[in-house]
């Protein structure tokens, strides 16, 4: 069993290691429907942790990309997944990254979020503003986690019931503020950070580098599994960049 965690779904080629080109994800999920996996909304999933041969896909940043790629094939295969949206960025440019600068990277908007959840598919938070939420005062943390599961269920009509930690950074303050939000579980990007109240679920990330050999090694239980989540580990800390940026460039959209 695993949680996979894909970004951007564009056909364009993408600065950075986020982007899966369509082609390439149908491909993989192909792949794992021929080797007798199946795929679960998050809260199946978690109902059956001991399946070995169900996964839950969750795509995180929502890019517009997911609207007009990841989506159609997605129901085309009858494949469910999450998708964690960050709620003051929906229908803009994704300026929170700094190859945002260089290349206009679009959200999804709130038409194209509603389609998506009538489709039944279900989104999650992904944070307000896109912030390290390990980095806030009681204040900004509470205002983040609310504040964008509200608008959210504004948009859909229905409970936001998950949350994937922006850069995939959490702690303890972070997942007792979610659980007293109302989420049920948090999401996140590494599994060398456990969660001491069983609130946080760990997840793989596919990245631009992985092959149909590396993703099926991320799901089996084998010595190449533990190359996949220190590698894994080791892609995810290139956030610290984007966070430092961000940092320094002071934008709050929480005040």
């Amino acid at each position: 069993m695993a949680v996979l965690a894909f970004h951007n779904t564009d056909t364009r080629r993408q600065i950075g290691f986020n982007n899966y080109h369509p082609d390439r994800l149908k491909k993989i999920l192909n792949n794992l429907i021929d080797r007798g996996y199946t795929f679960s909304p998050p809260e199946e999933y978690l109902k059956n942790r001991r399946d070995v041969k169900r996964l839950c896909l969750t795509f995180d940043d929502g890019y517009e990309a997911f609207y007009k790629y990841a989506f159609p094939l997605l129901k085309e295969l009858n494949v469910p997944a999450v998708i964690f949206v960050p709620s003051v960025f929906i229908g803009r440019k994704a300026d929170w990254d700094y190859a945002g600068g260089i290349q206009k990277t679009m959200h999804l908007d709130a038409d194209q979020i509603s389609e998506i959840s009538d489709a039944g598919f279900e989104l999650g938070s992904h944070g307000y503003s896109h912030t390290d939420l390990t980095s806030l005062n009681d204040r900004m943390l509470k205002i983040e986690l609310e504040r964008s599961k509200k608008n959210i269920e504004e948009l859909t009509g229905r409970e936001i019931k998950y949350i994937s930690y922006p850069f995939g950074r959490f702690n303890e303050k972070v997942e007792v503020f979610a659980a007293q939000c109302g989420y049920s579980n948090g999401f996140s990007l590494s599994f060398f950070k456990k969660s001491r109240i069983d609130f946080t679920i760990p997840r793989y990330g596919v990245y631009t580098t992985d092959t149909t050999f590396s993703i099926l090694k991320k799901l089996e239980c084998c010595i190449l599994n533990r190359f996949e989540k220190v590698k894994g580990a080791i892609m995810n800390s290139y956030a610290s960049g984007t966070i430092l940026l961000n940092k320094l460039r002071s934008r709050n959209f929480t005040a």
